[in-house]
């Protein structure tokens, strides 16, 4: 009975599952182009703190004329964190890792989404083919004279579900990737420029 009711709701077509995957297309390339523009701009944030932070020793009065970004604004909440503190090495190291912590999730924004996609897209796809493959052959049930031919036709157009399935996936795959490795990178230098902000915090 329930497999009954599973091949009739299959029957229904793949092609809703084609629809799903242009939006996740969709969705994906917008992530894509929005996360590009966040990490370049981040690219020209960290180099520009780090030619007048760490050029400066990162000392409180030096860092005017700094374009108060995300980067800045966070360093800036830091040196007040360590300046209204006791000194308490312990707690500084808190201090700069939930600042760094912070920055991390706003660079690894939708990161997420695009790796759950890149390893899931695939399935969606195969999915839509599965369903496909069930209507083909159900086809042939019904219509005999049909033969292999009919078949082989409703196979070939369910196979383009894993085919779109796969360039959902693999542009997502590789933004993924790509974007993580840089933000790992700026992480490290704006871990860098926290440290000495606070080293130089701690010199005045």
């Amino acid at each position: 009975m329930l497999t009954e009711t599973l091949v009739k709701v299959a029957l229904l077509g793949a092609e809703w599952v084609l629809y799903v995957l242009v939006i996740l297309s969709a969705v994906s390339i917008a992530l894509i182009v929005e996360r590009a523009l966040v990490l370049r701009r981040t690219r020209r944030n960290i180099q520009a703190l780090e030619e007048r932070i760490l050029r400066l020793s990162g000392r409180n009065g030096d860092s005017s004329g700094v374009e108060r970004t995300k980067e800045y604004l966070l360093l800036e909440s830091l040196g007040r964190a360590v300046g209204n503190g006791d000194g308490d090495v312990q707690l500084v190291k808190s201090q700069v890792q939930g600042v760094v912590a912070a920055y991390r999730r706003h660079l690894e924004r939708f990161m997420a989404f695009l790796g759950t996609l890149g390893n899931n897209a695939p399935f969606v796809g195969l999915f839509g083919t599965v369903i496909g493959v069930i209507v083909a052959f159900d086809q042939l049930k019904l219509e005999m004279e049909g033969g292999a031919a009919s078949v082989m036709g409703g196979i070939a157009e369910a196979l383009v579900a894993t085919a779109a399935g796969l360039a959902v996936a693999i542009p997502a795959v590789v933004a993924f990737n790509y974007f993580s490795k840089l933000a790992e990178g700026y992480v490290e230098r704006f871990e860098l420029l926290a440290w000495t902000r606070v080293r130089g915090r701690g010199q005045e």
